[in-house]
């Protein structure tokens, strides 16, 4: 406990609102090579009028979209997120969140596809990535376009926030949070699933794969879930639920279906510390044997070295495992029960089975 409080305090040094802040995106040396991304977002969050915020962690009567680009920082090393430490940001130094801009549904839609046609027909990809607890929208979008950079995702990337209170003390707001924001995902799923994308991959993180996996039961359920064909992959970081709900969960998808890859860390505190106080084990450091009983694959990243305190981000912190993910699962190499060997190198897999990344 005395951990997590530690890191957070140290998070919080920092100026945790950063959109539209920092300099234009002409702030930079001219001569600095500048990578932008566009990050698209559908939000449950409440607009804010206070400088940096964007939306807030207030929940919203309805579902919101807007995008951002991101400039990345000429000296960015890969598993980081340079942030300031003082406003405004260094454009060369800095990841710099500038142009926010509010949108329609059917306005985001017409300007992802655009992007999208600009892309090889049958390489049309969108990432739907879904953040965890204690998350301001300014968290989430520069973890996105870390991961975006890092792994050299070369599709359309979209934000699903819900409304994350962005505090440590809220856990319970979150939960509720995340609860509410079920149908909206679904929808946004259910939109984008009829799109002109030929592929969709989902990410989400810690609390991020509850409301995640909500939305796939419900759409199993309802006979829904990836009617179009169209997705790819489904990367669980780090899950923040109750296993017995998740083996539910599961449970309810075609064993087909069930294209999951659940990355755990038997060192991640800050799941620690949520079993403790759910007084259940979370799946994201349960036995991969656990996991793998139930017909999904697992990414063991327990002998994986990061650089964070609690070892709740090793998916995007740690250079290896974010170049796992961009060459092998996120470049358009499937997992299917036919292919066992997915991941090649430096990995041991089985089908269905736990993979695990050795020293």
């Amino acid at each position: 406990m005395a951990t997590l409080l530690a890191g957070t305090a140290a998070a919080c040094s920092s100026p945790r609102h950063l959109i539209a802040v920092g300099p234009d995106m002409q702030g930079a040396e001219p001569q600095a090579a500048l990578r932008t991304h566009r990050i698209f977002i559908a939000t449950t969050r409440a607009p804010s009028s206070e400088p940096g915020v964007f939306f807030s962690g207030q929940r919203s009567g309805k579902l919101r979209f807007a995008t951002v680009d991101v400039q990345i920082p000429p000296n960015h090393v890969i598993g980081q997120v340079e942030r300031p430490r003082s406003l405004p940001p260094d454009p060369d130094r800095h990841f710099v969140i500038s142009n926010p801009q509010t949108l329609d549904g059917k306005g985001l839609l017409s300007e992802a596809e655009s992007v999208g046609r600009t892309m090889p027909r049958g390489e049309r990809k969108l990432l739907i990535w879904v953040h965890g607890f204690n998350t301001t929208l300014t968290d989430a979008v520069l973890r996105l376009a870390q991961f975006v950079e890092d792994t050299g995702f070369d599709g359309v990337p979209l934000l699903f926030s819900w409304a994350s209170d962005g505090r440590l003390t809220s856990y319970v707001y979150d939960i509720n949070s995340a609860l509410i924001a079920r149908d909206a995902i679904s929808e946004v799923a259910s939109t984008l699933g009829r799109s002109s994308f030929d592929s969709i991959d989902i990410v989400a993180h810690s609390m991020g794969n509850f409301v995640a996996m909500e939305a796939i039961r419900g759409g199993s359920q309802q006979n829904v879930y990836d009617s179009t064909g169209k997705l790819a992959n489904v990367i669980l970081a780090a899950p923040d639920i109750d296993y017995e709900l998740f083996a539910a969960q599961v449970s309810s998808i075609p064993p087909e279906k069930r294209r999951f890859f659940v990355l755990i860390s038997d060192d991640d505190e800050a799941l620690r510390l949520s079993g403790f106080l759910a007084r259940r084990p979370r799946v994201g450091n349960v036995g991969a044997d656990h996991l793998t009983r139930l017909g999904v694959n697992v990414i063991d990243l327990s002998q994986v070295q990061d650089t964070s305190s609690i070892h709740h981000t090793k998916f995007s912190d740690a250079p290896e495992v974010v170049k796992l993910l961009g060459s092998r699962i996120l470049a358009g190499d499937s997992y299917t029960t036919r292919n066992p060997s997915l991941l090649g190198q430096g990995i041991i897999i089985g089908t269905g089975g736990a993979l695990k990344l050795l020293e």
